[in-house]
């Protein structure tokens, strides 16, 4: 959380320098977007017990791209191609880590994860958005994450509106890390005692809603929630069934911003 306060902090300093600079804030030709977030979710994926904890990121885009429409729970990503109906390139995020206090007490103590891949957005409609990305852990874990959904996009006047269904689909790396139980952790733990192998399947079906306010020319208020349902042997791990909840639900609030006057 300290790791992420400090990057929150990084991107107001420069939003406040942004906003009194007389010229945007660009990295070659692409203009430099940022977001601070307040967020409320469980405090482990799984868990039942829930945190409150700042956010923050930054972004690069084309001018006119800075309200073309992502959603909160999209990775990170950069278009290497991009039509009107369908685009396609690089994805990256950064997983939380996990400690090992309080019920987790005897767990391994998971590290911040950072993820890459690639994603593809299909849009058969104006109003209608297919997201697929695949994540693959490139530190603390190497598992595989395939993230998918469907959004409904509105823009009723100065909002932007959407809604969608999700589903997720992990192998046995990244299902084993975050859901599986070692001998030795169940030997450490006052609460587990048996181990438990938690292998490739579906790793949660949700839905996510989000909206976004016009406040300015290049200023959004932002609102989202997310619902989690977990299946398959992550719904079935003791961390969930006997410690925490297989019913994940995580809202946020926010400001995004260019780095421009």
């Amino acid at each position: 959380m300290k790791s992420i306060l400090m990057a929150a902090v990084s991107v107001a300093a420069l939003g406040m320098a942004g906003t009194a600079s007389a010229e945007p804030i660009t990295v070659f030709g692409y203009d430099l977007n940022a977001t601070l977030r307040a967020e409320a979710a469980p405090t482990y994926e799984g868990g039942k017990k829930y945190s409150v904890f700042p956010g923050g990121d930054l972004a690069i885009s084309r001018p006119w791209e800075f309200d073309s429409y992502s959603a909160p729970d999209d990775a990170a990503s950069f278009a290497i191609l991009h039509t009107k109906h369908f685009s396609f390139g690089a994805a990256a995020s950064i997983r939380e880590d996990r400690g090992n206090s309080a019920e987790l007490v005897g767990m391994r103590n998971i590290g911040y994860s950072l993820q890459g891949g690639g994603f593809m957005d299909i849009w058969p409609t104006k109003g209608v958005r297919i997201h697929i990305e695949a994540l693959k852990g490139l530190t603390s874990q190497s598992g595989l994450l395939v993230n998918t959904g469907a959004d409904f996009v509105a823009h009723p006047g100065k909002w932007m509106i959407a809604a969608g269904p999700r589903y997720s689909w992990a192998d046995d790396h990244f299902n084993g890390t975050y859901f599986g139980v070692t001998p030795g952790e169940a030997l450490a733990s006052p609460l587990i005692a048996n181990p438990y192998t938690a292998r490739a399947g579906s790793h949660f079906a949700g839905v996510e809603a989000n909206a976004e306010y016009k406040l300015r020319p290049r200023w959004r208020l932002t609102a989202d929630v997310t619902y989690h349902h977990l299946m398959g042997d992550d719904a079935n791990s003791p961390l969930v069934k006997q410690l925490g909840s297989v019913d994940q639900l995580a809202m946020g609030l926010g400001v995004r911003f260019a780095l421009s006057d």
